[in-house]
């Protein structure tokens, strides 16, 4: 995701308070789209630990880590998405999760003072200050999990817009954030990319999922409208209109210093 989207507060904002962002898409998925499997390695990984989910939205995705975890701060800076989530979290009754607004490129924490770093497609990885952050919050020995959109998502979409959060990038997701993890200390345990195809239902049911999520930069179904024919013309088969889904998923550690 490109990552003036990151840092764009105000569209995160309107975003949480659209209606289609709660809304819910008839979408399949053909093939393993990585989701399940990284929150399955989440879980297992967070449990028991002080855990920083950054990039936490609405923040269910932090209150099911805490449903193990010792402790876990969900951040985000969107001040909507955080007071949804503590919106949520009163109705849950969790006693060992918090929310904080803030910035990913500026953690209000101390050094050292997470186990687990996690970023469910949120911003870690979307710039070297933010990853630097995530590295400096960690503790020595603690582990980086994230879960990004990868090269290929969206693609005969995005071709037909002639623009999208991954238009026009050839470098391999996989390789680019490889790169900086190396650049900011990490050491890489497992950088895997998984690839299916969703099929939605109707063009409608796509036009929710582009209204909730950040893939086609200034969607407006009106002035998009010869797009979204064209989309229907050349997507639509016999099960939907289907389209690729790309994660790339990202395991990485805080190494240890060495002791002499």
């Amino acid at each position: 995701m490109d990552s003036r989207t990151y840092e764009d507060q105000e569209y995160w904002n309107n975003l949480r308070r659209s209606r289609d962002y709660y809304s819910h898409e008839n979408v399949v998925t053909d093939g393993n789209d990585g989701e399940a499997e990284f929150d399955s390695k989440t879980f297992e990984t967070t449990a028991g630990k002080v855990v920083a989910d950054v990039g936490c939205g609405i923040g269910e995705f932090t209150l099911k880590i805490a449903g193990q975890a010792r402790e876990v701060v969900g951040v985000d800076f969107s001040e909507e998405a955080i007071r949804r989530a503590e919106k949520n979290l009163s109705r849950r009754g969790r006693r060992n999760c918090e929310f904080r607004r803030a910035n990913a490129n500026e953690l209000p924490f101390p050094d050292a003072r997470f186990d687990v770093v996690v970023s469910r497609r949120g911003p870690v990885t979307s710039s070297m200050q933010s990853l630097l952050e995530a590295f400096r919050v960690l503790r020595e020995g603690g582990t980086l999990m994230e879960i990004t959109i990868g090269e290929k998502d969206k693609n005969n979409i995005l071709r037909i817009f002639g623009r999208g959060q991954m238009y026009g990038i050839t470098e391999r997701v996989a390789v680019s954030k490889g790169r900086m993890l190396d650049d900011a200390g990490f050491l890489i345990v497992e950088i895997k990319d998984y690839l299916g195809t969703e099929i939605f239902r109707t063009l409608d049911d796509l036009i929710i999922r582009l209204n909730s999520a950040p893939i086609i930069p200034n969607f407006d179904v009106k002035r998009d409208e010869k797009c979204l024919e064209q989309v229907e013309l050349e997507c639509k088969t016999s099960r939907g209109i289907e389209t690729e889904v790309h994660r790339v998923t990202i395991i990485a550690t805080k190494p240890s210093l060495q002791r002499t």
